[in-house]
Formats: C-alpha cells, sequence, structure tokens
C-alpha cells in the first residue's frame, strides 16, 4: 500500500465496487490517509530501507530514465500515410523509423491455394480500425468514451501479418490480440489435433495430447480440432472452462479446461497452462540461477514447429474472446484479433471487420455460417443440450448512430 502514496486507484473504479454472488471484492484494509508521509526521494532512503536488486532477463538493479509514449523510442508512434490510411492509427515501430509489423501477405502458400495478399490484409485492419473508431468503450469513463484497442492479423501459420492500434489502446492488447487471432487459425485449421498430439508429454507437469481425445468425447465428434468446424476464440474460451456451461456450477469442466473444476485457479486453466508450462519452468530457473541455466527458447510453447523457429502458437494460446477465423470460400487463411476493451467489443471488432473487409475485397470473409462453432449442440447429463457460442456483440455499440443488432445475420 505504501507505494500508492499519490498514484492511488480511484475509488470509483477499484474492485471493491464488484460484487460477486452479493459479497463485494475487497481492495485494501489500509487507506493512504493512515500511512506515514512517504519520502518522495527515492536515493535519501536507498541503502537505510533496502535497495534495487538486479534480476536476470529483467533489470541490474539501477534506475532508468522513462520514454516518452508515441515517440519513436516508445517503440509504439502515429502511423505514416503509407504505413496507414486512417491519420489515427498507430503503430509498432522498431526505434529507428522502420515499422515492425509492416502489412504483408500470407506466408503459408505451401499448404494454402490462395494465400491472404497484402492488399487483402490491409483491406481487413482498415475495416476493423474503422469499426473500433465508431465504438462505444466499454471499460472506460466517461461513459460514451471511445473503444481503445490493437487489432493483429495472421495466417494459417500464426505470422503476423498486420498489428495496428488505436492511440490508448492498452500495451497488453499488443499480445493479447496476437494471442487471440493465432489461436482462432490454429483451432479452426486441420493441423491443430495433429500439433496438439504430436506435443511432448510431461510426466507430472503436462500432457498436451490428452486434450484432443477429451474434446473429441465431449463434443462426441471423432473429426474435432480438424478444421471441419471454424472456432472463434469465444468458442475455445467456451471449452476452457472449469465448468461447462459457464457459470453453472457443479457442471463438468470444458475439455480444455483441467480435469477436475476443484483443480482450477488462474495458474493451472488447463491447455492454455500445459502448452508453456516447461517454458515458464525454464524461465524461472534463468531468472533465479542469474543466467547459469539456459532460459526459454523464443516461440514460448511445446507444439512442433511448422517451419524451423517458427510454430503456428507462439507464446501460447489465449482464452477470452475477441477474434475470429477467416476465410476464403471454404478454405481457411488467416484470423484476426482483437484486445484492449470489453470482450463483447473486441468480438464485434474482429467479426465485423472480417465481414466488411471481406465485403470489400469481394475475395474474402468471415467463416460460412455452416461451419461455425455455434453449429455445434453438447449434450450434457441430465438431458440438457447446450450451445456453443461464435461472437457475442453488444446491442447497441456505436457512437455515432442507434443501430441495434449490428452482427445478426452476417
Amino acid at each position: 500500500m505504501p507505494s500508492t502514496q499519490n498514484y492511488a486507484a480511484p475509488e470509483a473504479i477499484r474492485a471493491e465496487r464488484i460484487t460477486v454472488d452479493g459479497t463485494s471484492l475487497r481492495f485494501s484494509d489500509a487507506t493512504t490517509a493512515s500511512l506515514s508521509p512517504l519520502q518522495t526521494n527515492f536515493g535519501a532512503i536507498n541503502g537505510t530501507q533496502g535497495a534495487l536488486i538486479g534480476v536476470t532477463g529483467y533489470t541490474d538493479g539501477t534506475l532508468i530514465a522513462g520514454t516518452v509514449y508515441g515517440s519513436e523510442a516508445s517503440g509504439v508512434r502515429a502511423s505514416t500515410p503509407a504505413e496507414f490510411s486512417n491519420r489515427d492509427a498507430f503503430v509498432l515501430t522498431d526505434g529507428s523509423g522502420n515499422p515492425r509489423y509492416p502489412i504483408r501477405g500470407g506466408t503459408d502458400g505451401a499448404s494454402v491455394a490462395q494465400p491472404l495478399t497484402a492488399a487483402e490484409v490491409r483491406t481487413v485492419l482498415e475495416e476493423a480500425f474503422t469499426v473500433l473508431s465508431r465504438s462505444r468503450a466499454q471499460i472506460r469513463r466517461p461513459l460514451d468514451s471511445r473503444m481503445q484497442a490493437t487489432i493483429s492479423l495472421v495466417d494459417t501459420r500464426g505470422e503476423i501479418l498486420g498489428i495496428v492500434r488505436s492511440p490508448d489502446g492498452p500495451l497488453f492488447g499488443t499480445d493479447v490480440s496476437l494471442q487471440k487471432a493465432r489461436t482462432a487459425a490454429f483451432f479452426s485449421g486441420s493441423h491443430a489435433a495433429p500439433e496438439l498430439l504430436a506435443t511432448p508429454v510431461l510426466p507430472g507437469v503436462a500432457n498436451v495430447p490428452a486434450y484432443v481425445q477429451r474434446t473429441r468425447t465431449f463434443l462426441n465428434d471423432p473429426a474435432a480440432l480438424t478444421g471441419t468446424v471454424a472456432f472463434a476464440d469465444r468458442s475455445g474460451g467456451n471449452l476452457s472452462r472449469p465448468y461447462f456451461p459457464d457459470g453453472e456450477v457443479s457442471r463438468p469442466p470444458g475439455p480444455l479446461s483441467v480435469e477436475q473444476s476443484a483443480q482450477f485457479s488462474p495458474f493451472a486453466v488447463g491447455l492454455q497452462t500445459d502448452l508453456i508450462a516447461l517454458n515458464v519452468v525454464q524461465h524461472l530457473n534463468f531468472v533465479v540461477s542469474g543466467g547459469a541455466s539456459p532460459d526459454t527458447p523464443q516461440q514460448c510453447t511445446q507444439i512442433p514447429d511448422v517451419t524451423p523457429g517458427h510454430k503456428r502458437l507462439a507464446n501460447g494460446i489465449q482464452i477470452f474472446p475477441g477474434s475470429v477465423p477467416i476465410y476464403r470460400g471454404n478454405t481457411l487463411v488467416g484470423a484476426i484479433g482483437v484486445s484492449g476493451d470489453g470482450i463483447d467489443q473486441d468480438d464485434m471488432t474482429s467479426f465485423l471487420g472480417a465481414h466488411n473487409g471481406g465485403a470489400r475485397a469481394g475475395t474474402i470473409g468471415n467463416a460460412p455460417t455452416g461451419i461455425r462453432a455455434d453449429r455445434i449442440v453438447v449434450n450434457l447429463a441430465g438431458g440438457a443440450n447446450v450451445r456453443l457460442r461464435y461472437v457475442s456483440c453488444p446491442f447497441a455499440p456505436f457512437l455515432d448512430t442507434a443501430q441495434q443488432n449490428v452482427c445478426d445475420g452476417l
């Protein structure tokens, strides 16, 4: 608590404003008013009240100056007209003026007859950014603020084809939007089951191959995870919950969750954790050993490489909604992911971005309705039937119109 003096969270947004089953969450049992005055000069207490220490891979223990957000040196800046048509768009940069992820075509020509073109990628990103720019934020104050987020687009190999963000999009959305896009592309492709089955079993730590049969049994579909169904991240999230359907206590866990609901925790959520468990252990050993133990390699997941040094699920999967796969007719060609605002806003931006971009390009779009995951009905004990979800869009999401149900029928 002392570290929050002069930086305390506003009362209106503290967790204690949230109730769960009628009980308010706790934020803190102390208040800044009850604390002794805090030294504002770190040098006055350094060495007497404690000291900064080095942490291998993160800091050498010395203070460094911050970097102004939006500057070239910060790694995130306003786009140039050549990089993106919307003058409000921001891009990631290498610090020398070059975009880190310039828009490009798909890299998966060896397995996809007609990969995404750079023009198609640009069109979808532009249309998704237009949706984002019109949308009412769900998590911002004041009410009726504009949505802020990051949009990522990948091919079927998980390779980044373009990333764009709004000016105040949370920085975490860069990684999360990319995870969402890769997750939707992975689970919608024919390669999902074979690559999960080829992932090494780590006795006592993780058994990734087992999730394939669990999913097939749960869905009563022996061909599950072979490209016959288009999975949005909301669909995969349904299957990753400790109770299925989400919210009904005492139901069985989803097949991508832990095997027993009681085992679920933020550090053990099922497949999402098991894919990276060894990498986390490797990295911890690297930090604790001061670098004597090798760090985990880049890509940070245990599934096999799709090409040398590249994995479809680099850095693991995401189970929050906000992504959809992209198709050329009946053929999967990539996916789009959005992160930074409420999950329904993220869902809508990805879904409408793929739809509007596809309509403008005339060549690509959302998955055919007949193969979307919301066609799957799961039969539960006691005769209950539960349909998977695909996307969930807000009812009246735009700031410039009162249009309702903007995703219906698309």
